[in-house]
């Protein structure tokens, strides 16, 4: 497995683990009339010099290859309801599908100039404060098996892309200019950094992408048809490190590997496949699975095609959404919780509307 060291001044940075993507917005179309206030005068906060990197074979040092493991998250089996406030007038729905967490804090992308963190558990988020000259809007985030975040910016007008990679204190560490592989002024719905690097982008009306090497070389471009298959509702990282895809296949909903070299498909010969009326909107790395699903249809499952696991762990029935509110998946916690967001059905529009944040254990 390469494993590589990201180098910023001096300093080695360890963080925790996660995958995840989230939301339901399956048909959504995100906006793309937003204008930002580039200074012409001022250089990309990207260039080659201010932000760099370096890498290494995975030869090339054992001992250090190995402090890069990932450290495990302890599986968490407590509910929690906890009443979100947003101070500074943010609606958290606006971080559905771009939402992800690190096992200690959760991080929210709300096409802003800069990111957001609420720690697990806490009732409000806080800005991350990135330098962030250009006002370049932060589109989404995501977070590498070793717990390094990588946030997707757009620049003005969505003319120009960048992948950004923060360090420690949230500062821009290293950034790719991807701006020649976008043929949309559409941000991606799923963004996603597989255990060796590779970046996957996948957007959302049509289901298209690009696989990007860490470099940020663009090595494929994907379609549902090019790959095989009928609609794709979901994609994300499992806990083994690949990108795996949630799609129709015939009449069955199926999960499959993502073959990055070959641009394809991993057929599973003993595959699991769910009802055809069956659907997702959120699906990230398991705790004791490969991965775990949220179906707005009938709750979470748990998924291990290699281990013949196909369970509805948690019932639609059993999560007690309450009659007043309707709840969208934000993104599963690393310690095996699926985080919902609740927001009341109020039709009183002088009655402030209230948001709650709903944790449900499914990871054993």
């Amino acid at each position: 497995m390469k494993k590589y060291i990201i180098i910023a001044g001096v300093s080695l940075i360890l963080l925790t683990f996660s995958f995840t993507a989230c939301g339901n917005m399956e048909h959504a179309e995100f906006p793309t009339s937003k204008e930002f206030s580039l200074e012409a005068d001022l250089e990309p906060a990207t260039t080659e010099n201010d932000l760099s990197y370096d890498t290494f074979d995975s030869n090339e040092s054992d001992e250090i290859s190995e402090s890069l493991s990932r450290l495990e998250i302890p599986v968490n089996t407590q509910a929690e309801d906890v009443p979100y406030l947003s101070e500074d007038g943010i609606d958290p729905m606006r971080a559905i599908h771009r939402c992800v967490s690190d096992g200690k804090n959760i991080f929210l992308a709300y096409n802003e100039p800069d990111i957001f963190v609420m720690p697990i558990g806490a009732d409000k988020h806080s800005p991350a404060n990135i330098e962030n000259p250009d006002g370049m809007s932060v589109c989404n985030v995501a977070i590498d098996t070793y717990g390094k975040i990588h946030l997707l910016m757009a620049g003005q007008n969505y003319e120009e892309w960048y992948i950004w990679c923060l360090d420690e204190d949230y500062q821009v560490e290293r950034g790719i200019d991807i701006s020649a592989y976008f043929e949309t002024k559409q941000m991606p719905m799923w963004f996603l950094i597989d255990k060796d690097g590779t970046f996957y982008l996948q957007w959302s009306l049509n289901r298209n992408g690009i696989i990007l090497d860490r470099e940020g070389v663009m090595l494929h471009k994907t379609t549902p048809e090019t790959l095989g298959l009928g609609w794709i509702y979901e994609a994300a990282v499992g806990k083994d490190g690949q990108i795996y895809l949630a799609y129709k296949d015939d009449d069955k909903l199926e999960i499959g590997a993502l073959d990055v070299e070959n641009c394809s498909i991993k057929k599973e010969a003993s595959s699991l496949s769910f009802a055809n009326n069956e659907t997702f909107s959120a699906m990230s790395a398991g705790t004791d699975t490969n991965l775990l699903l949220y179906s707005p249809n009938s709750g979470v499952w748990a998924y291990d095609n290699e281990n013949g696991v196909h369970e509805n762990r948690v019932a639609l029935s059993d999560i007690c959404f309450g009659n007043d509110m309707e709840y969208w998946p934000l993104t599963f916690v690393p310690d095996g919780r699926l985080l919902l967001l609740g927001k009341t059905i109020n039709s009183n529009v002088t009655k402030p509307v209230e948001l709650l944040m709903k944790y449900i254990p499914a990871g054993r």
